[in-house]
């Protein structure tokens, strides 16, 4: 009977809804209206005023990541994404700011979402490979930067600590309805 709850449980929280938009990678050329990504059904072409605009519904989508949202930025995550340049289906963003998320993956939720909405896009890069480092050592090895937000939980240490990757969870532990240590 235990089992038989959990099993429903699970099936009634792991529905394809209950995740955001940014919790996997969507496979390039899938309209946009299969990612999940609520009142957004339409592929946009590859201009840079799309382009703009993708990014910053990606900006208000990702509410746990980027320092425009109120709740962020009370915890220090300062983080934002910029169009850099453009050429055809090649794009170059910039990385600014602390995030909580390590950059890699505030650069592959990006990604993602711009080649949901533009499916034509072949590659999203940054504009300078030394913006996907969350730590920054100089030639002796000693710590220069560090461009995380801080953890002001604890939470990011603890999860790393007990080998779970604290970016599918985000610096909020009410975000998701699942939690890790349960």
């Amino acid at each position: 009977l235990r089992s038989t709850m959990a099993a429903a449980f699970l099936a009634a929280v792991l529905t394809p809804q209950s995740f955001l938009p940014h919790r996997a990678a969507v496979p390039r050329g899938v309209s946009s209206s299969r990612t999940g990504i609520i009142g957004i059904d339409s592929a946009l072409p590859c201009t840079e005023d799309n382009l703009l605009l993708v990014l910053e519904e990606c900006k208000a989508l990702n509410d746990d990541m980027f320092g425009i949202h109120r709740r962020c930025a009370e915890i220090g995550i300062t983080g934002d994404v910029e169009l850099v340049d453009f050429e055809g289906p090649f794009v170059t963003i910039g990385l600014s700011g602390r995030f909580w998320h390590r950059r890699r993956t505030v650069l592959q939720r990006v990604g993602a979402h711009l080649s949901a909405r533009i499916p034509e896009l072949v590659e999203v890069t940054l504009v300078d490979a030394n913006m996907a480092e969350d730590l920054i050592y100089n030639e002796d090895n000693e710590l220069v930067e560090d461009r995380r937000s801080p953890d002001y939980n604890g939470d990011r240490e603890m999860m790393t600590f007990n080998g779970y990757d604290p970016d599918r969870r985000g610096p909020f532990p009410d975000k998701n309805s699942l939690s890790f240590f349960v």
